[in-house]
């Protein structure tokens, strides 16, 4: 796998500045500082019904029908507080990311581990470095989708998922042309050149439509790998003739002004639709099971905002722009266009094991990543202390 080399920081919380996603060279993280936000919400009192729908979201997963509000979200944390004994830690290291960024500045990470002597920082830059990060300790929880997670333990990557999203509708994927060019669908791109990143699963998706379409690489159609960085250039310059990607904020603004255009998206009820493109927390094991509840009560943290973002997409990715300079509208277009794995897997624990072996199995027959040497025990998949 080509892995990404970006630079790693750690940027305290309590942002009062907006920051870029963008990095060069190789860095480490550094240490996180307490949450000095100025411009926390004030605490929103909670409705008979907003207490009691916090009180039910503690024991099952947040959905889509569950109406969240920052008066459910300070209701459920001051619950979780009582439910849970919380570790002793001094700094709690997260993966930067919308749900990351929403809950520092509405001061819920201080609600809920203040009392606890615990901090949160943002780990910045962390694509690609997850392994290696969360070795050194500067990175204890973080997200990706479940291609570089399985990938990063068939190498030897001593990680462990404590959460696992619903599957995907099939256009958080989308394969895109010059908006000059001919081709109208998928099938007008055989004998071309089609670019995607290998370390991301937008190449799974890719694969399975031209297996689909019986065609072979290097026959009937050629791969570039180019990285995320890099791709949308590549179109824009004429050098492929495709790129199959995420839409996110860099690149849904080039769909949206006219400059390219979509012409097919992931595959229908297809391998990665039906449980390959599911999103994964995850952390390093030795972690995840040193802080259980910790852990326990960030990731319904997690779910509730994640909902909440959903919910109000304009006043969230209007936070989020000012952090990382995205428009708030591409922010919140992608995250339509990803919705489903904003919430968490509802199928037992049995189910979502035999469903990611699968996908395994099929990333062994029909990639050159995954190696049957190279086979993941599909009971270390996902960690027990975290899944009914």
């Amino acid at each position: 796998m080509k892995k990404l080399e970006i630079a790693t920081k750690i940027v305290s919380l309590g942002l009062t500045a907006a920051i870029a996603l963008t990095a060069c060279g190789n860095g480490s993280a550094g240490s996180g500082t307490e949450s000095s936000s100025s411009d926390v919400q004030q605490t929103v009192a909670a409705t008979a019904e907003d207490e009691a729908l916090a009180a039910e979201l503690l024991d099952r997963n947040v959905t889509p029908s569950d109406v969240v509000t920052p008066a459910v979200i300070e209701a459920a944390i001051a619950k979780l507080k009582d439910k849970y004994e919380f570790e002793s830690l001094d700094t709690l290291k997260l993966g930067s990311g919308g749900w990351v960024y929403i809950s520092d500045k509405n001061g819920w990470f201080n609600e809920l581990l203040g009392d606890n002597n615990t901090t949160v920082a943002i780990v910045e830059g962390t694509v690609g470095n997850e392994v290696q990060l969360m070795e050194r300790d500067e990175l204890h929880l973080t997200n990706r989708m479940l291609y570089p997670y399985l990938l990063y333990k068939s190498q030897g990557g001593d990680l462990t998922a404590v959460e696992l999203s619903e599957d995907p509708a099939p256009g958080i994927v989308t394969i895109l042309v010059s908006k000059d060019s001919d081709y109208q669908s998928l099938e007008d791109l055989k004998g071309k050149t089609i670019a995607s990143w290998k370390a991301g699963c937008q190449y799974v998706a890719l694969i399975e439509q031209t297996i689909d379409l019986g065609w072979v690489e290097g026959t009937d159609w050629t791969y570039a790998n180019v990285s995320n960085n890099d791709i949308k250039t590549a179109l824009d310059a004429g050098e492929v003739d495709a790129i199959s990607v995420h839409p996110f904020a860099n690149i849904n603004n080039e769909i949206i002004t006219g400059n390219f255009r979509e012409i097919a998206n992931a595959k229908e009820n297809g391998v990665y639709t039906n449980y390959g493109g599911a999103s994964v927390t995850f952390s390093s094991t030795e972690f995840a099971n040193s802080h259980v509840n910790i852990l326990k009560a960030v990731l319904k943290l997690r779910q509730l905002v994640n909902a909440y973002i959903i919910q109000n997409p304009e006043e969230t990715s209007k936070i989020i722009e000012g952090i990382t300079r995205d428009p708030a509208a591409n922010t919140a277009w992608y995250n339509d266009r990803s919705k489903e794995t904003f919430y968490s897997a509802s199928a037992p624990l049995s189910e979502l094991i035999d469903d990611t072996d699968n996908y395994q199995n099929w990333l062994i027959e029909n990639t050159e990543e995954f190696t049957e040497e190279g086979r993941v025990d599909k009971q270390s998949f996902f960690n027990t202390n975290f899944f009914n």
